[in-house]
């Protein structure tokens, strides 16, 4: 069979502290933090009172799209078509146009909680309140997981298969991963890939009462957010949407697109809760081969790779990862490439963590620097035995030409994505 050239097109992205390409290229150059106290999370009594938040214009969003415009809808939704909506212009289309519309792309997209703002912003008050007649007909529209994917087809027009699909922190990465095999086998010539995921109280007081977010730094909530840190306590949670245009090489070279990276590889496995792994932990050997195997299918070598994008949220996990990375790639200290975490500066964004981040590796890529893995000063002692601290950029790495980046990101019910890319020049 021949295997089609998978390239990158069009990104869009909407994330604490960044709405748009712009102030997210600003935010990572200056390794600028999103982060801040939320008066919602004070009054409650959370214990972790700060998050990431976006700045959305939904009265904007309402009046360009009419089908916004209904009285119960999601607040995923608003931040999904915000990014869409970027990454298509950034691919040289506009939502609603006739061409787009005719090229027919698929939608895949991942999130770890759907519309849950609709849950318990609408549904649970009327039914409570014995007035759940009052909802009418949208509402069931809005709490099914697929309904935000759903109403970006019904904006676009587009006919193809519409996909949302759930991976927990690893969402994003693999609806991006699909996108990926579906144009190398051919299923399709360009895809709409990537997540979302909303604020919602309820769904961090999950998180709070578990004890996986920080209680610390409430105060200073730019210092929250500490993956490889000695010090860090738990990750700072947050909302945000990546989304990529994925596209087959020759289709997009027709077109005269601008290709801005290119995906070389990709794998996707789980641990089967089975040797270490459960619900809330990885199985080791798993992780470990989920990224081995995405750089075997490269068919590149280890020492090729610059620049490793970590999942690294800011918990005990973190040591564990740098450890696999370390053992996948099989290099020494000297020898590792700079590894950086995104969520040091926006927080974790649940199974919109991966299309954000890789937007990020890109963003770095084109423009020839790292941005600065924030607060981590104290590196874990753990991290400091496993890798260099050259490879750690406590401050922006700027010109560096980086080939290849690899990406991967782990979630709940030990599963696994990862994805290698190639810089475009």
């Amino acid at each position: 069979m021949n295997r089609k050239r998978v390239v990158v097109t069009g990104m869009g992205v909407i994330a604490p502290g960044a709405t748009g390409l712009k102030e997210f290229h600003n935010l990572l150059y200056h390794s600028t933090s999103g982060i801040k106290k939320i008066d919602e999370l004070v009054e409650l009594n959370f214990r972790c009172k700060i998050g990431g938040i976006c700045s959305l214009n939904i009265d904007e969003l309402r009046n360009k799209y009419p089908i916004l415009n209904i009285p119960i809808i999601s607040r995923s939704t608003f931040l999904l078509v915000q990014a869409t909506e970027e990454a298509l212009n950034n691919s040289g289309f506009n939502i609603g146009s006739e061409i787009l519309e005719k090229l027919n792309p698929d939608i895949i997209i991942g999130s770890t909680t759907g519309a849950i703002d609709v849950w318990h912003d609408k549904v649970i008050p009327y039914v409570d309140k014995g007035k759940h007649l009052k909802l009418g007909s949208y509402a069931f529209e809005q709490v099914i997981f697929s309904s935000p994917s759903a109403i970006l087809s019904g904006i676009i027009g587009t006919k193809g298969r519409v996909i949302s699909n759930s991976l927990a922190c690893a969402s994003s990465t693999e609806a991006i991963a699909e996108a990926f095999f579906r144009i190398k086998n051919g299923d399709n010539k360009i895809i709409i890939a990537g997540g979302y995921e909303p604020y919602s109280k309820y769904y961090w007081s999950t998180m709070d009462a578990m004890k996986i977010i920080t209680p610390n730094h409430n105060d200073k909530p730019t210092k929250a957010s500490r993956p490889m840190s000695a010090s860090s306590h738990g990750f700072v949670p947050a909302e945000g949407a990546g989304i990529l245009i994925l596209e087959e090489l020759e289709h997009a070279q027709k077109r005269g697109a601008n290709i801005l990276a290119e995906i070389i590889s990709s794998h996707v496995n789980s641990g089967g809760q089975r040797n270490g792994g459960s619900m809330t932990a990885s199985n080791y050997e798993k992780l470990k081969n989920c990224i081995e195997i995405t750089i075997k299918k490269s068919n590149i070598s280890p020492k090729e790779i610059k620049y490793i994008s970590g999942h690294l949220t800011g918990t005990k996990a973190d040591s564990l990862e740098i450890k696999a990375w370390k053992e996948a790639l099989n290099l020494n200290k000297q020898n590792f490439p700079y590894i950086n975490s995104t969520k040091s500066l926006i927080g974790h964004t649940m199974g919109a963590c991966g299309a954000i981040e890789i937007v990020a590796c890109i963003i770095q890529m084109r423009n020839k620097f790292i941005h600065a893995s924030i607060n981590c000063e104290d590196l874990h002692p753990e991290i400091e035995k496993t890798i260099s601290k050259n490879s750690i950029p406590f401050k922006r790495i700027d010109n560096v030409d980086i080939d290849y980046t690899i990406k991967a990101n782990f979630g709940f019910g030990d599963v696994n994505a990862c994805l290698l890319l190639k810089n475009i020049r």
